[in-house]
C-alpha cells in the first residue's frame, strides 16, 4: 500500500536522523560539541546548555554521562523513558532535580527540552511503530 511505503519512509528518515556518535559530558566540556547523525549530518550542542549541565551534574560523573540524551515515547500516553544506561539515566534525573526514576513524564521532558535542547533528541518506541504499523494493515 501507498501508505505504508509513505509511513514506512517518514520512520527511516526520524532514524537517520539520531545520534550516531555520542561524547561525554567531560569532552562536551573540554568543547567537543559536535557529533555526526545517522543520516550524516552534523549536529551541535549549545556550549550554555553543556556548561549548565555541567553545574547540574557532579564532575566525578562527567566521564560518564554521554550526550545527547536519548529520550524515548513510549505507547502509554505522557510515559517517557531515558534511552541509555543508568549514567544517562542519572544524569537526567540531576537536571529535572528529581530522584532516580524509571519514567519521565510530558512535564519532565518539556523541562528538559526548556533547558537543554541542543542535548536531547526524541524518538518513539519500537512498540509504537508495531501498533501503527498493524494499524495500516
Amino acid at each position: 500500500m501507498m501508505l505504508d511505503k509513505i509511513i514506512d519512509l517518514g520512520f527511516k528518515d526520524i532514524f537517520s536522523s539520531m545520534p550516531a556518535e555520542f561524547v561525554t559530558l567531560d569532552e562536551a566540556v573540554k568543547g567537543k560539541n559536535v557529533i555526526r547523525l545517522g543520516n550524516g549530518f552534523l549536529h551541535k550542542f549549545d556550549e550554555r546548555e553543556v556548561d549548565r549541565a555541567s553545574k547540574s551534574i557532579p564532575i566525578y560523573l562527567w566521564a560518564l554521562v554521554k550526550l545527547p540524551f536519548v529520550i524515548l515515547k513510549l505507547e502509554t500516553p505522557g510515559d517517557y523513558v531515558v534511552n541509555g544506561d543508568e549514567w544517562s539515566k542519572r544524569a537526567v534525573s540531576l537536571l529535572l532535580g528529581k530522584d532516580n526514576s524509571d519514567y519521565l513524564t510530558s512535564g519532565d521532558v518539556e523541562r528538559l527540552l526548556m533547558g537543554y535542547k541542543s542535548l536531547i533528541f526524541i524518538t518513539i518506541s519500537y512498540s509504537i511503530l508495531s501498533s501503527i504499523n498493524t494499524d495500516n494493515e
